[in-house]
C-alpha cells in the first residue's frame, strides 16, 4: 500500500466463513468470479487488467496456472461495505479492501473508490499466489503483492516505497534486515516500512540479475513441491557477500531513475 494512510485503510487477512454479497451481477473472467452490488460493465478495463495479471504472475514467477476460483466481492457504497465487514469480520480494523483465505475458498472484498485499481491489483495478486503456492512466508507474500499492485508495465516499481526507504537510510533510521522480516507471522504487526522493505527485497530479486530471479523462482517451486523451504535470508545469503549492502545499492539505483514512479 502507498503511504501510511493506505496501510491503515487497506490490507490482507486470513479469516473463516466469509459471506458473499447480494449480487447485482456476476462476471466470470478465467479464474476470477466478480460479484457486485451495482451494475459493473462486463468489459471494464480494470477487470481486463486483473485478468491479465494472472499471466503476468505465472510467467514472471514460473508458476503454473490454477483454475481455483477467486471470488471478488465489490460494493458500490463504502458505508454498505463497512457495515457488511463489521458484521462478518468484526475483529478487523477499518480497511478499504482485504484478501481472505480459508481451507476451501479464496476471496477478495472491496468497495469501489479512487484507490480501487491499486487495492484490487494487490489483493487479487494474493489470490493468484495462494492458489498455487502453499505456505508463502508473510514478508514474501506481501512483497509480491506490493510488486504487482502498481500498473502493468511498471516492472513492479513502487516509487513511494523507494523514497521512504532511501530517506530513512540517509537519516540513519533504517537498516535492511531480511531475517527480521522473516519473523513476522501477522500482517497486523507490520508497519508501512516493513511493507516497503518486503517490496524492496522482492523487487531486487526479480529485477536485477537472472541468478537472483532464479533464486526466487526456485524457492517458490520448492514451496509448491515440498510445502516448506529454508528462510530466504539463508538462501540469498549463500550467494551474497552482504545482503544489506546489496539492497541499499539497489535502492540507490532506483532512487536515481525516472521520477514519480514512471518506468524508463
Amino acid at each position: 500500500m502507498l503511504g501510511a494512510l493506505a496501510l491503515a485503510a487497506a490490507g490482507c487477512a486470513l479469516h473463516r466463513n466469509p459471506a458473499p454479497t447480494g449480487d447485482a451481477g456476476e462476471i466470470v473472467r478465467d479464474q476470477l468470479v466478480i460479484h457486485s452490488d451495482f451494475n459493473l460493465p462486463r468489459h471494464h478495463r480494470l477487470l481486463e487488467e486483473l485478468t491479465a495479471q494472472r499471466g503476468d504472475i505465472t510467467r514472471l514467477l514460473a508458476l503454473p496456472v490454477s483454475d481455483e476460483p477467486i471470488h471478488v466481492y465489490l460494493f458500490e457504497s463504502p458505508l454498505v461495505y463497512e457495515s457488511f465487514i463489521q458484521k462478518r469480520f468484526p475483529q478487523l480494523p477499518k480497511r478499504r479492501a482485504f484478501f481472505v483465505e480459508t481451507d476451501t475458498s479464496l476471496s477478495v472484498y472491496a468497495h469501489w473508490g479512487d484507490r480501487m485499481a491499486e487495492d484490487l491489483r494487490h489483493e487479487v495478486a494474493h489470490g493468484y499466489l495462494h492458489a498455487v503456492v502453499p505456505n508463502l512466508p508473510l514478508w514474501l507474500d506481501e512483497g509480491l503483492a506490493e510488486y504487482f499492485e502498481v500498473p502493468r508495465g511498471w516492472r513492479g516499481l513502487n516509487q513511494p516505497h523507494v523514497e521512504m526507504l532511501v530517506d530513512e537510510l540517509r537519516r540513519g533510521q533504517w537498516t535492511p534486515d531480511l531475517a527480521r522480516l522473516e519473523q513476522f507471522q501477522s500482517a497486523a504487526d507490520m508497519t508501512q516500512r516493513d511493507y516497503a522493505e518486503s517490496w524492496a527485497w522482492t523487487h531486487m530479486l526479480l529485477e536485477t540479475t537472472t541468478p537472483r530471479r532464479e533464486l526466487l523462482t526456485n524457492y517458490l517451486a520448492r514451496l509448491r513441491t515440498e510445502g516448506s523451504a529454508p528462510p530466504m535470508s539463508h538462501v540469498v545469503g549463500a550467494t551474497e557477500a552482504s545482503l544489506g549492502q546489496s539492497l541499499t545499492a539497489h535502492l540507490m539505483v532506483l532512487s536515481s531513475r525516472a521520477p514519480r514512479g514512471l518506468p524508463e
